[in-house]
């Protein structure tokens, strides 16, 4: 079995009297979609921020490749080999595309060749993000996120304003990081989609992990008591 691409251990967050995440474990193996499953205030996206460099995890370890990674800024992140799709576009709404691209220095040959490859290539990137439809920014986002050329992209719900017609690029994108050898972290409340497109799937609630389970060995009633308990 190969090692984790990416690993995450002991991972514990508090804010004020709230515990976040307690003690948990992650690990996404290379050429691996994995699903990150919960209810809502399981911990999901907090975990995501921590991997991203949003926030800092008060213990706990996150290593990519087998070396240990400490990223207090998304920018450390990325530069590490990971590229998120937050739930809500990460991009400045009073901006024009453009200028959010040069504001962090993206590749926009990069994204204009992905935007291609999601029907997007006639966008106008002079237009501000102010006047953009939420389902083209998640996937201008996601463009963004594969100029990186990351290890593991994480996508944080991204398929929730999508349409099936837009949808179907993202399961593209995790098929092409899986024959690359690269991984993804899909969050997601639909679980058909868990069931059709991920190898594996942690489970968390109450910011615990309970379980850990490959998909196609049981169906969305296995999921659900996963996540939600008896």
């Amino acid at each position: 079995m190969s090692p984790p691409l990416l690993a995450a251990v002991g991972l514990a967050k508090r804010f004020g009297p709230v515990v976040a995440l307690a003690s948990v474990d992650l690990a996404v193996g290379p050429g691996e979609v994995h699903a990150l499953l919960g209810a809502n205030g399981a911990g999901k996206s907090t975990l995501v921020k921590i991997l991203s460099g949003v926030f800092d995890a008060d213990q706990g370890d996150v290593y990519l490749n087998g070396e240990p990674v400490r990223a207090r800024r998304p920018a450390q992140a990325m530069a590490a080999g990971i590229a998120t799709v937050f739930q809500d576009p990460a991009l400045v709404p009073d901006l024009t595309l453009d200028q959010n691209f040069r504001l962090t220095r993206a590749d926009v040959g990069g994204i204009r060749s992905w935007l291609e490859r999601f029907e997007l290539g006639s966008m106008d990137l002079s237009t501000l993000v102010s006047e953009v439809p939420l389902e083209m920014l998640r996937l201008v986002d996601l463009a963004r996120a594969l100029s990186l050329d990351p290890q593991i992209l994480l996508l944080d719900e991204i398929t929730a304003a999508l349409p099936a017609d837009r949808a179907r690029h993202v399961f593209e994108v995790m098929n092409h990081q899986r024959e690359r050898g690269r991984s993804v972290l899909f969050i997601t409340h639909r679980l058909a989609e868990v069931l059709a497109t991920c190898d594996q799937a942690t489970v968390l609630r109450d910011g615990c992990n309970v379980a850990t389970l490959r998909p196609d060995q049981g169906d969305e009633s296995t999921l659900v008591e996963a996540m939600l308990g008896s």
